[in-house]
């Protein structure tokens, strides 16, 4: 009987979201559609996202709709907004770390808003989440330029600032680090699988996860990434590039090819 209900609410929200629209940026929590106010429709709206239906909501909405952090609208959120506008649970969106997203601006290659989600993101994982701190210290080096701090003293001071043993991960350069893992972890470094030609399978990364990229030429690896994770839909990475230590997307290409990942307490 319950799943019956469940089902006849789900397809009424689902039907209502085609007759929401998207309205003007708001900033009000929760409100999906841009009209104002927090309604049945809003959460229609977020249904429909979390069911994997797309429909045009501005980045403010979606970021608004977050309350989990989990960097993307699903059931959890749609359900929030719908208790909200039957006056059952007032909305409350978690307050963003100032410190870190003050950190991740200082090379950030996104607008502050969607920075501001993946600080969000960061600091929504759980405490008990050994990747959790690595990140958390990765994100205090943004900034720092190349000839301070390469891709591979990156990736390795920030393990190190986290407390983690260097014997899960070694103090040598990218290339090392394959041939390291190659020979004494091999259970621990894997093949980047593809889903389509240039398209990779991230869902098999998780936060903190290191990236390995391949001369495609010398079959050598020539530099790290650390994941960070998928927030509406976009994997973003840290690394050093000729720019610093940065925050943006997952990339690959040209002589930087993204080969491997490794997950060093695996």
């Amino acid at each position: 009987m319950k799943k019956r209900v469940f089902s006849i609410a789900l397809c009424i929200l689902l039907t209502l979201a085609f007759f929401a629209h998207s309205a003007a940026e708001s900033d009000l929590i929760g409100d999906a559609n841009g009209d104002g106010e927090v309604t049945v429709s809003d959460a229609a709206l977020a249904m429909r996202l979390s069911v994997g239906l797309d429909w045009r909501m501005n980045l403010r909405a979606r970021f608004n709709c977050d309350f989990n952090g989990n960097g993307e609208i699903d059931a959890s959120d749609a359900s929030q907004i719908l208790r909200h506008a039957a006056g059952l649970k007032q909305l409350v969106m978690p307050t963003t770390d100032a410190v870190l997203l003050e950190e991740l601006n200082a090379n950030s290659h996104y607008i502050e808003l969607f920075t501001e989600w993946i600080a969000r993101y960061i600091q929504s994982l759980p405490t008990q989440n050994p990747y959790r701190k690595v990140l958390y210290e990765a994100a205090k080096y943004i900034g720092t330029p190349y000839e301070e701090m390469d891709c591979s003293k990156f990736v390795r001071t920030a393990y190190r600032d986290a407390g983690i043993s260097t014997s899960v991960y070694p103090q040598t350069n990218s290339n090392g680090t394959l041939v390291w893992y190659q020979s004494n972890r091999p259970e621990r470094l894997h093949e980047m699988p593809m889903i389509e030609e240039l398209e990779f399978d991230i869902d098999v990364l998780n936060p903190g996860y290191v990236l390995i990229y391949i001369n495609p030429e010398t079959g050598m690896g020539n530099h790290l990434a650390l994941y960070v994770g998928k927030i509406d839909g976009e994997p973003v990475i840290m690394d050093s590039g000729n720019d610093g230590v940065r925050l943006q997307g997952l990339w690959s290409g040209g002589s930087w090819e993204l080969t491997y990942y490794v997950d060093p307490l695996g």
